[in-house]
C-alpha cells in the first residue's frame, strides 16, 4: 500500500522540532513492506498546495496525520493549532479518497475529542510502530480492525478507545527513517537534531502528560545502539548537535552512564543536550556527560520551595536541587531551570521563594511558564475539578491554565518583575527572549543547540 504521513507541527518556537516519532513510524511501515512517503508542513509556506501536490504526484492510499501539540502551552499568550491542523485534515479530505488516520502524543492526550472535531473515523494512540502496520493490513484485506490494541475509532453513533499498546522491547524497532526529513534545515534552523534512548515515565508530577503517552514503565534502548545512532546522525547526516528528547535522559543512571562510555570510546565529536532530572545527578555521571559531549542540560525543576516541590509530585527537595546544580557547574555543563508556577498551594511567598531560590543557583537559563495548562486523566485535572476550578470533563480543546487563587490575579506580573533586569531570563507566555525574530537572529550568528543555551548572548546580538 502507498502510505503518506504528514507531520502537522509547525510550532518554530522555543525550536522547530524535527517529528522524530513519524519517522519511527515510517521505518516501521516501510519494514512491513509498504511504500512511504512524507510530508513535512513545518517550514512550508503554502501549507494547502504542498498538501494537494503530494496527494497528486503520490495518490496515496491512506493518510497518516501526526498532531504533536494542540497549542502552545503558554499562558497568557496561548495560541491553539486546532484551527490550523483542521485545515490540514479537511485538505486532504479534499483532496482524496484515502483512509484518513490521525496520530502523535497530542492526539493522543484527547483521542475522542480530536476524532469528533476533526471527524475522522480512526486514530492510532500512544505508539504506533506496531499499531499502525497491524491497522494497514486490516485495511488492505478489508478486514475488520477494531480488536487492534492501540487505535480509537467511530462505531455508529459511538466513539471507542481500544486499550493502548506500549512496546516492551525497544530493540526490535527499526532506528527513524531521516531520509525523509530535512535534517539540514532542522539543524540551520532548529539548532540540532533528534534521538531517544529510552521510553516511558514512572515520575508522578502532577501535570504531565508523558506516562498517558508512552506509559509508565520505563523502557531502555541498548546503549549500543543508541550510540550507533548518534554515529549516523554525525557522519551519514552531517549534524554537529542532537537533543536527546527522552524525557528524563539521566534515568536510570546507570544507562546514561553506559551511552556516555559508547559515545567516548568511539571519539564522535558531536555535541549534544538533554532533560533531566535532579534527583538522578551524580558527579561521575555529570563527568562522563561533559566528556561524551553534553553541552547542556535542561532541569526539570518546576519549582524551588519545599511545599511546592512536594505539592508539584516531584521526586526531590530543595537540597538535592542546589547539589545537583553544585555538580553540574563545576563541572562546566551549562543549565537552563524550566520553572511552571502557579500550581495547587502557590502564594506570593512560594513564588518568590522560587525565583530567588533559583537564581542563587546560577544557571545558564531560566525559562519561567506562568499558569500550567490542564490535560484531562492528569492528577492536576482532578485538583482542579476537586477546587471546583473546573470539571474534567469540560477540559476540551481550549485551553486551561491551572493558576492558583494564592496568585491569579499577580503571577505573571511577579515573575516579570523579578526577571526584568535579568538577561537570562526566558518568559514565554509574555515573548519576553523567546520570539521568532530572536531566534532567528541567533541561528544567522552560528547558535547552535538549544535556543537557553545562547540566552546570554540575546542583548549583545540584537546589538549587532
Amino acid at each position: 500500500m502507498k502510505i503518506l504521513l504528514i507531520s502537522a507541527n509547525r510550532e518554530m518556537l522555543p525550536d522547530p522540532v524535527a517529528p522524530i516519532g513519524l519517522a519511527y513510524v515510517a521505518a516501521a511501515i516501510k519494514k512491513a513492506g509498504h511504500s512511504v512517503s512524507m510530508l513535512d508542513l513545518c517550514f512550508s509556506d503554502a501549507i494547502e498546495s504542498a498538501i494537494k501536490d503530494e496527494i497528486k504526484i503520490y495518490n496515496p492510499e491512506v493518510i497518516g496525520i501526526s498532531i504533536r501539540n494542540i497549542d502552545n502551552v503558554s499562558y497568557p499568550n496561548s495560541i491553539s493549532y486546532i484551527a490550523a491542523i483542521k485545515d490540514v485534515v479537511d485538505t486532504c479530505k479534499g483532496s482524496s479518497n484515502a483512509k484518513i488516520v490521525l496520530g502523535g502524543s497530542g492526539f493522543t492526550i484527547m483521542p475522542e475529542k480530536l476524532l469528533e472535531f476533526f471527524n475522522v473515523d480512526i486514530g492510532i494512540i500512544g505508539e504506533g510502530e506496531e499499531t499502525f502496520p497491524e491497522l494497514l493490513e486490516k485495511i488492505r484485506g478489508e478486514n475488520s480492525y477494531e480488536t487492534i490494541p492501540g487505535i480509537v475509532f467511530r462505531k455508529g453513533n459511538r466513539i471507542i478507545k481500544n486499550p493502548i499498546r506500549i512496546i516492551k522491547d525497544l530493540n526490535c524497532l527499526s532506528i527513524p527513517d531521516r531520509a525523509l526529513l530535512d535534517n539540514t534545515r532542522y539543524l540551520k534552523d532548529g539548532g540540532s537534531g533528534s534521538i531517544q534512548t529510552k521510553r516511558g515515565c514512572y515520575f508522578k508530577c502532577i501535570y504531565c502528560t508523558y506516562p498517558l503517552v508512552e506509559g509508565t514503565e520505563v523502557r531502555l534502548r541498548p546503549p549500543k545502539l543508541a550510540a550507533d545512532e548518534f554515529e549516523l546522525l554525525e557522519k551519514e547526516y552531517n549534524l554537529s548537535h542532537v537533543f536527546i528528547v527522552d524525557n528524563v535522559f539521566n534515568y536510570p543512571i546507570s544507562h546514561a552512564e553506559e551511552i556516555c562510555r559508547e559515545l567516548i570510546k568511539r571519539g564522535l565529536k558531536i555535541k549534544w543536550s538533554c532533560y533531566a532530572n535532579p534527583g538522578f545527578i551524580t558527579e561521575r555521571l555529570v563527568d562522563l556527560m561533559v566528556k561524551a559531549g553534553c553541552t547542556g542540560i535542561d532541569l526539570g525543576t518546576d519549582v524551588a520551595s519545599e511545599k511546592m516541590l512536594k505539592n508539584m509530585g516531584k521526586n526531590f527537595n530543595l537540597s538535592v536541587l542546589k547539589e545537583a546544580s553544585r555538580i553540574c557547574n563545576n563541572a562546566g555543563l551549562s543549565v537552563c531551570q524550566s520553572l511552571l508556577l502557579g500550581g495547587p498551594g502557590e502564594t506570593e511567598d512560594t513564588v518568590k521563594e522560587t525565583l530567588e531560590n533559583i537564581e542563587a543557583l546560577k544557571p545558564k537559563a531560566v525559562v519561567a511558564m506562568t499558569g500550567i495548562r490542564m490535560y484531562p486523566n492528569t492528577t492536576l485535572a482532578k485538583i482542579a475539578e476537586e477546587e471546583c476550578m473546573i470539571q474534567e470533563s469540560e477540559l476540551s480543546l481550549k485551553p486551561y491554565f491551572y493558576i492558583s487563587s494564592g496568585v491569579k490575579e499577580n503571577l505573571v506580573d511577579i515573575v516579570e518583575e523579578f526577571s526584568s533586569r535579568l538577561s537570562h531570563w526566558i518568559l514565554p507566555g509574555k515573548n519576553i527572549r523567546m520570539t521568532e525574530k530572536i531566534q532567528r537572529m541567533l541561528r544567522k550568528y552560528g547558535a547552535i543547540g538549544p535556543l537557553w543555551e545562547s540566552v546570554r548572548g540575546i542583548d549583545k546580538t540584537a546589538r549587532r
